[in-house]
């Protein structure tokens, strides 16, 4: 078992991670932006940003265990994981299987319907409802997708009570700082030296 799945295995909040980690289709080359992520699971509000530049993407998010950040870059195939605490990155292969793809109107969706037209965050968008095979049966699934942006901007999951949807997004240049490793870190070798790195 390599370090990845040790790491899901043995840490519920790290895989809650992977879930967020692709939350724009393909990433489409050429769109620059940045927003405000609000993310609802059952009662629980975890704000956090997203920034996109050319198919790069850093998300940053904090749950009652602090501050995890996940750059994802396609030129290098490459998802990183950071804990800014512990001053720790774990390095993933970025593959078609990673969990955590499926704000693209996931690729297993079935009965993918055009169920209407709706104005969010100045964006038109079209709302898509698809059904998703899950671990408990079929879930419903709904994506709101900015017609500009060519990307879903909101997503819903009454089933599981999950909810993502970006708020104040803003169109333009961001800097390639943000989709680099920042100086400093250590890379984690074992789940052990991640684990750490999380509870400092």
């Amino acid at each position: 078992m390599n370090i990845i799945k040790q790491v899901t295995c043995t840490m519920p909040r790290f895989w809650w991670v992977l879930l967020l980690i692709l939350i724009i289709p393909a990433l489409a080359r050429g769109a620059d932006f940045s927003a405000q992520m609000i993310v609802k699971d059952g009662p629980k509000l975890f704000p956090g940003k997203i920034y996109v530049s050319d198919g790069k993407m850093r998300q940053e998010f904090i749950d009652e265990r602090g501050q995890t950040v996940t750059i994802v870059r396609p030129d290098k195939k490459v998802v990183w994981v950071l804990i800014p605490p512990g001053r720790t990155f774990l390095e993933m292969p970025l593959t078609k299987k990673l969990p955590g793809q499926f704000l693209q109107i996931p690729p297993q969706a079935v009965n993918r319907h055009l169920i209407g037209h709706d104005l969010i965050e100045g964006y038109e968008t079209d709302k898509y409802q698809v059904s998703v095979p899950g671990s408990r049966g079929p879930e419903i699934q709904t994506y709101w997708v900015a017609k500009k942006l060519d990307l879903p901007i909101k997503m819903e999951c009454r089933e599981r009570r999950f909810s993502l949807e970006y708020k104040a997004i803003k169109e333009g240049k961001v800097p390639d700082r943000l989709f680099d490793l920042p100086p400093g870190y250590r890379k984690a070798t074992t789940p052990q030296d991640f684990d750490s790195a999380v509870e400092k």
